[in-house]
């Protein structure tokens, strides 16, 4: 009975520090990584809205985003994140002002390794540039789709006709 008081005494200890010292680290790193991850947030937006300078949050939803050159509008960038095969697809869709797809960049995803992670391939991605809420946005209509994982062919295509209904809103709102 005293080994196991003994033992039990041990790992109450070892688990005491063990957490303590995660704490004590998180401390200091959890500010750095919150700022790391808002700087890559922000290359994002300028990645899908090449040209803007600055970016307005727009609403209380915080997915929109005003893109801003020279005190000037140029296009808003959208967050959505559809349904793909194995979760949410995060992305961001850069739209400028004639309501075209001006950038697309995929934030996080979990599709199956080497099928629904072509969605990731610029050549994928870049079929979108220029299209608008005029065009279908269906796979194997006027979006190529992924041999094998349609599935997230079409979340993406749902994400882009997302993001270009929330850019139609929001310049409908700013007129």
């Amino acid at each position: 009975m005293l080994k196991i008081l003994k033992l039990a005494f041990t790992l109450t200890v070892f688990c005491v520090v063990s957490a303590g010292a995660l704490a004590y680290v998180f401390m200091f790193t959890g500010p750095k990584i919150e700022s790391n991850a808002k700087l890559a947030f922000e290359r994002s937006l300028k990645e899908v809205l090449p040209g803007a300078e600055t970016f307005n949050p727009v609403g209380k939803e915080g997915r929109i985003f005003e893109g801003v050159a020279a005190g000037k509008p140029v296009g808003t960038a959208v967050l959505v994140a559809p349904r793909g095969y194995s979760g949410s697809i995060r992305m961001l869709v850069g739209v400028d002002g004639d309501l075209k797809v001006k950038g697309i960049k995929v934030l996080d995803q979990r599709e199956t390794p080497g099928l629904g992670t072509n969605i990731l391939k610029p050549k994928f991605l870049g079929q979108f540039i220029g299209k608008s809420s005029a065009d279908k946005l269906e796979p194997k209509k006027d979006v190529e789709a992924i041999t094998g994982a349609t599935i997230s062919t079409r979340g993406v295509c749902e994400g882009v006709r997302a993001a270009l209904t929330g850019a139609s809103e929001f310049a409908k709102g700013a007129k």
